[in-house]
């Protein structure tokens, strides 16, 4: 089995010099637009995950700038989560899987990014540091890319109909915190 070797630590962060140079992060749990970014981007990764062309857009429209400064740290860690959740359980996905998978995801979204979001998953796959560097600095183009990857792992592992399940809870648990 091929390895994830990137520039993303083995829970899919970015290294500490490539994660600095990002809009910040989520605002603080009380913070309305860290809580609204957190529900846009959770909108976002489940529109992927469903095909849903119309509710990529949607998870994007009218956000104020605040929100989608801090999308790519939202998406971020959604794929962190699922990348740890994944690489714990004993390997059943290549990095081929991945790239087929989040290749026809991707093409729900925004043609303008799908081109860049399909390059970065491949750089992801092939650990290649450079071309997640470069991606990860498009803000716009980040939350897409994660989002995609952490549909494409999750829906490869554990099937559609488990990850919205998660991401359904995921739900609950911020409405309880707002």
């Amino acid at each position: 089995m091929a390895s994830y070797r990137s520039e993303l630590d083995p829970y899919g962060a970015l290294s500490a010099a490539g994660r600095e140079e990002t809009a910040a992060g989520p605002g603080l749990p009380g913070d309305p637009s860290g809580r609204e970014a957190t529900r846009r981007g959770l909108t976002l990764v489940r529109a992927y995950a469903r095909g849903d062309a119309a509710g990529v857009a949607a998870a994007l429209d009218g956000a104020d700038p605040a929100v989608a400064r801090q999308l790519p740290a939202v998406t971020g860690d959604i794929l962190r989560l699922v990348i740890g959740i994944v690489l714990s359980a004993p390997r059943t996905l290549t990095p081929a899987d991945v790239v087929r998978t989040a290749d026809t995801i991707a093409a729900v979204g925004p043609p303008h990014h799908e081109l860049a979001v399909s390059q970065a998953v491949r750089a992801w796959a092939d650990g290649d540091d450079a071309g997640l560097r470069g991606w990860w600095q498009d803000g716009a183009a980040c939350a897409h890319g994660a989002a995609v990857l952490a549909a494409a792992l999750a829906v490869g592992a554990w099937g559609r109909a488990a990850f919205l399940g998660l991401l359904e809870t995921f739900d609950e648990v911020v409405a309880a915190c707002g």
